[in-house]
């Protein structure tokens, strides 16, 4: 693969996983402008993968993709006039990680990822009773929860990612 179509699919990737996590999930303030919202996906983008990413180039365990997940709001509060909540959600940090994380899996640039992007697809599979909007998953708990009762339903010897993937 040349540089160029790494880049490319790497930008193809982001606007997948950004999309995927952001439209329609109302989290920024009405009155942030084009140039702002663009700036932070720009600044976000190289947080994930050039401050995270490098991290799952071995496998991840629960508690530290937790800990990946706090560090990514974390740094989201640093745009907190920006964000409609002062800062991003579990739900919305998760899904944006963990569709990442699944997109450079299934390319072969990093292991296989310890999650899955929970949204309401998925949600429907799950024995989970108390089903939630992804959106509104709001602590690594709540998080945990529905990652715990999709390892219910897993086969000897198979993983959440590959799970979520059939």
């Amino acid at each position: 693969m040349t540089l160029a179509q790494e880049v490319f699919l790497k930008d193809e990737l982001w606007m997948l996983s950004f999309g995927g996590s952001f439209q329609r999930n109302g989290v920024y303030n009405e009155w942030v402008g084009e140039k702002e919202r663009e700036d932070f996906r720009k600044g976000l983008r190289i947080y994930i993968e050039d401050v995270i990413h490098p991290a799952y180039k071995k496998q991840v365990g629960d508690k530290p993709h937790g800990a990946n997940i706090i560090a990514i709001i974390d740094y989201s509060r640093g745009f907190s006039k920006l964000l409609s909540n002062g800062e991003l959600n579990v739900g919305a940090v998760q899904k944006i990680l963990n569709l990442s994380l699944k997109y450079y899996w299934c390319l072969g640039w990093l292991p296989e990822p310890p999650h899955f992007p929970i949204d309401s697809r998925i949600q429907k599979c799950l024995p989970f009773k108390k089903r939630r909007p992804w959106t509104s998953i709001k602590t690594i708990d709540e998080y945990q929860t529905i990652i715990n009762s999709a390892r219910d339903l897993l086969l000897k010897g198979e993983t959440l990612a590959i799970w979520e993937l059939h």
